[in-house]
């Protein structure tokens, strides 16, 4: 009896006890070695940006179609590792972890980008230690950089991430860039209740900024939330939002007023046989076999029908300055909207994505097209509208996937009140007072990606047409091969109106609107 009694007390105590720690270092990298021509039809600097022909390396943007990455803020090309300190520790209803998330990319042999990447420490309460009831509260706290904390569900449509607080700085010399990043430290959390069925959450992130009314540096906060219901097994209904406080206008007139950005997203999506799915770049890092993200896996084929429609919208707002007005401020209403399409059936995936991006959703960052300053009421603005439709089938005997994907995108412009020239500077990179002429468009594919057309040229449609090869061969490699063709006759170039007359007015001319190009990688992926 005294044996049994002893042991009882032994298996009680080791019950007890915290469930083992699991920890582990980790990488999560891909490696990318790529022959790589944007354009055969060009020579270098007879396109901007300049296509420096068939070499080894990186593709710039030309090579970057507008309908690649749409899930992720990664080419695929780059040279790209996250070195991961992972601590997890399970105690009855008690569960921590923790991760140190450091990003390395590398653009060359000695430019090497070092960045915090969404290091965490997450608690969560379990309401039922034993797992089976999956209700749990969660607190994720960011430390450092609380980028994956975003709005929205697509990334190419996402908002309220880190780049919210970067400031413009107007004090720049003529031809400098205009935008420099707050180097102070934009960290957050999220509180959280999940269920298997439903989930809601409130965060908050707050930063540094300079108030160049006082030349004081000042706190800046956000607050978000966010909730989501799957209504039906196939039905899931999400909504979330924020309000962020910018810091202070920087126009002389109304310098020293608040800039308050908010807004609300939400998405519905219906599904069968395929997980509702968000961006790779929202996820975080966990060393655990039942629960890791890994953002470079290779595709799987269960076999049979599934699918997946998701469709969001967002309506933003923020106070900037009236131009009409110049003493006072105003809202500037930006909107977003996309909706995506997933098949697959068997081996075979098609894919379709349109996406909608008024001009100031765009520029939401910057903000606006004269930073901080709302677009005049007689200048005309039109929408980014884009549209892909794509598909591949997988051969599983050669581990080799083919498809092709078709494009079209009307991206966004900004033309003046009529007679008005260009704002001095627009888009950075000294311009020079020969492009603030009259009856001028600029087409804002993005931030800082701006092409500046001849007077009195409208934009146009850019086209695109890509043909992909995959091989993947021993588990972790791949070979792989991108063909494109692109027709863009909204890109130009400034050159000299007369060769022969060093003191001529440089002019804006088109530039040769077909693009054929090729890259050609060679991948590892551990």
């Amino acid at each position: 009896m005294i044996r049994k009694a002893i042991l009882a007390a032994a298996l009680a105590g080791a019950a007890a006890l915290p469930r083992p720690a699991k920890a582990g270092d980790f990488v999560d990298t891909r490696l990318n070695f790529t022959i790589t021509d944007e354009s055969i039809l060009v020579k270098p600097n007879e396109t901007t940006p300049s296509v420096p022909g068939l070499r080894i390396g990186m593709p710039n943007s030309l090579g970057i179609l507008f309908f690649d990455n749409y899930d992720t803020r990664f080419s695929g090309y780059e040279n790209l590792s996250h070195l991961v300190l992972y601590k997890n520790v399970d105690h009855a209803h008690w569960q921590a972890e923790g991760a140190l998330v450091l990003r390395f990319l590398e653009f060359t042999d000695v430019n090497l980008s070092t960045i915090d990447d969404g290091s965490y420490i997450k608690v969560t309460w379990w309401a039922d230690p034993s797992r089976t009831y999956h209700g749990n509260l969660s607190l994720t706290a960011f430390p450092l950089n609380a980028d994956r904390l975003r709005l929205g569900y697509s990334y190419r449509i996402s908002w309220g991430g880190s780049p919210v607080f970067f400031k413009f700085n107007p004090d720049l010399p003529q031809g400098a860039s205009a935008f420099v990043q707050n180097t102070n430290p934009a960290p957050g959390a999220r509180l959280q209740w999940a269920h298997d069925r439903f989930y809601v959450w409130g965060g908050a992130k707050s930063s540094v900024l300079l108030n160049r009314s006082d030349a004081r540096q000042e706190s800046v906060w956000a607050g978000l939330f966010g909730a989501g219901v799957d209504a039906t097994p196939n039905l899931r209904i999400e909504a979330n939002g924020g309000v962020f406080d910018r810091g202070t206008n920087q126009k002389q007139d109304v310098l020293g007023e608040q800039v308050t950005l908010y807004g609300a997203s939400a998405q519905v999506a219906v599904h069968k046989d395929m997980p509702v799915t968000s961006s790779t770049d929202y996820a975080l890092y966990r060393n655990d076999p039942s629960g890791i993200t890994t953002f470079f896996h290779p595709e799987q084929y269960p076999g049979g029908l599934a699918w997946l429609i998701m469709s969001e919208a967002t309506v933003a707002g923020q106070t900037l300055q009236d131009p009409d007005k110049p003493q006072s401020t105003k809202v500037q209403v930006a909107t977003a909207g996309d909706l995506n399409v997933r098949i697959k059936w068997n081996q075979t995936r098609l894919r379709l994505d349109a996406a909608y991006r008024s001009l100031a959703f765009v520029l939401l960052n910057v903000p606006s097209f004269v930073p901080y300053q709302d677009f005049e009421s007689s200048s005309k603005t039109d929408p980014d509208f884009f549209g892909a439709i794509g598909g591949d089938r997988h051969f599983p005997t050669l581990g080799l996937t083919m498809g092709a994907t078709l494009g079209v995108d009307r991206p966004a412009s900004f033309t003046p009140p009529p007679g008005q020239p260009l704002p001095p500077g627009v888009g950075g990179g000294g311009m020079g007072s020969s492009l603030n002429m009259a009856n001028t468009t600029v087409v804002v594919r993005n931030e800082g990606d701006f092409s500046i057309l001849p007077p009195n040229q409208s934009p146009v449609a850019i086209f695109a047409l890509k043909l992909t090869a995959r091989e993947d061969f021993n588990d972790y490699f791949a070979t792989i091969l991108d063909i494109y063709y692109v027709r863009d006759e909204n890109r130009t170039q400034l050159v000299s109106s007369d060769p022969n007359n060093p003191t001529a007015l440089p002019t804006r001319v088109f530039v040769e609107p077909n693009q054929i190009g090729f890259n050609l990688t060679l991948q590892a992926r551990f």
